[in-house]
């Protein structure tokens, strides 16, 4: 299955993908002609296990097949990437209310069992079984970019709940089906108490705060939102949010976007080779890019597949989220989203001009123009700081 699901990739990508990534980016307008064709072939499923309907594809598979998208629509690879991030969360949500974890702190309530209550379990069979796809809101205005601080809070509400979210960016947020959105557990905690709910559109309402005409990954559509949404009980994931950071949040999304960057950065390279050959021996001898830019990709796609392979062992509970662990991830995005720019550009210069253009065969405009964001997609300045501060606690592999 998982060869098939890459191989789907790489001929969506080749078809559906391509025909209108040039008009997703220049409109900056979300790629449902590609999410249509993902949906008509279950990709969005692809994180979830085989016997509950989804595609059962590993983390280093899902890496492959976030490149593999890449090739044809940075911006439809990247959606899908982070739907595959929020349904992998959700899962690791059901799986532990079906252990009967609790989520709660010691002396409060414990929630119910999944016998007791199995709402959650419904409403992921639907996410899976429908193809319906989850956006993320855990950015906040006056928090930077802090994923462990929230100032929005859970109110209870009668035998509801609601929250009011002012976030800065909400990838797709608008197009999607349910967002799982962070906040604080309750109006009484403190900014790291949080929890994680997944809000249906139809209960929420979004109030777009901004524009949205960037210079790359135009078809994310991630303006700032504000998010109130109103909701069960049960929509609270029973896991802590701390927790599902630390397992799958931010492993799987370093690793899964970096499967995108690769992408971008593999197809510059391989316009660079065609635009060699197609000058042919009348040229002179070809860049000595051409080389650098492929031992490059070879470093990156080694780093990438074995930080994959770590993700998978943690995500599976065959291994714990060490900090040296989280030092190997974070590495490879801060590798990763700076190398696979170097590579773009290398491609830009060995293009010469038809790199350059915005046209034909041999541009490597929009490419570059997505690879861009990378650096500040959890800012590379910010991570820095955090992983030197890791640094000084690790204990070497």
């Amino acid at each position: 299955m998982t060869g098939d699901a890459r191989k789907t990739c790489r001929e969506l990508a080749d078809g559906v993908l391509a025909e209108h990534a040039d008009a997703v980016d220049s409109d900056a307008r979300f790629p449902k002609e590609a999410l249509s064709a993902l949906r008509a072939h279950g990709l969005l499923a692809a994180a979830a296990p085989v016997e509950r309907g989804g595609l059962g594809v590993d983390v280093p598979a899902l890496a492959g097949m976030a490149a593999a998208l890449s090739r044809g629509c940075g911006a439809t690879a990247m959606i899908w990437a982070m739907h595959q991030v929020q349904l992998a969360c959700l899962l690791a949500g059901e799986q532990a209310l079906r252990a009967g974890e609790q989520a709660l702190p010691s002396g409060e309530q414990a929630l119910p069992s999944g016998e007791q209550a199995p709402e959650l379990r419904d409403a992921v069979t639907r996410v899976v079984r429908d193809q319906l796809l989850i956006a993320s809101a855990t950015s906040e205005a006056g928090i930077g970019g802090a994923l462990r601080t929230s100032s929005c809070a859970v109110e209870r509400a009668g035998a509801g709940a609601r929250l009011d979210k002012r976030a800065t960016t909400v990838s797709y947020g608008v197009e999607a089906d349910a967002l799982l959105v962070s906040a604080r557990r309750g109006p009484g905690s403190p900014p790291s108490d949080q929890v994680a709910v997944l809000a249906d559109s139809a209960r929420t309402r979004l109030e777009v705060l901004g524009g949205w005409n960037p210079l790359g990954m135009r078809g994310t559509c991630s303006p700032a939102l504000r998010v109130r949404a109103e909701f069960e009980e049960w929509r609270i994931l029973p896991v802590p949010f701390g927790d599902l950071v630390a397992r799958v949040m931010t492993p799987l999304s370093h690793v899964l976007w970096s499967g995108v960057w690769y992408g971008l950065a593999a197809e510059a390279a391989d316009r660079a080779v065609r635009h060699a050959r197609a000058r042919g021996e009348a040229a002179g001898p070809p860049s000595a890019s051409l080389a650098e830019m492929r031992w490059r990709l070879a470093g990156l796609e080694a780093q990438l597949d074995a930080a994959a392979r770590d993700t998978q062992d943690v995500m599976s509970g065959a291994a714990e989220p060490t900090v040296a662990f989280t030092l190997r991830v974070n590495a490879l995005k801060l590798a990763m989203s700076q190398v696979a720019v170097d590579v773009a550009l290398a491609a830009m210069r060995a293009c010469g001009m038809a790199g350059y253009s915005e046209d034909g065969p041999f541009s490597v405009a929009r490419l570059l123009r997505d690879l861009l964001s990378a650096p500040l997609m959890i800012n590379n300045e910010r991570l820095v700081a955090i992983s030197s501060q890791l640094a000084l606690v690790a204990r070497e592999r």
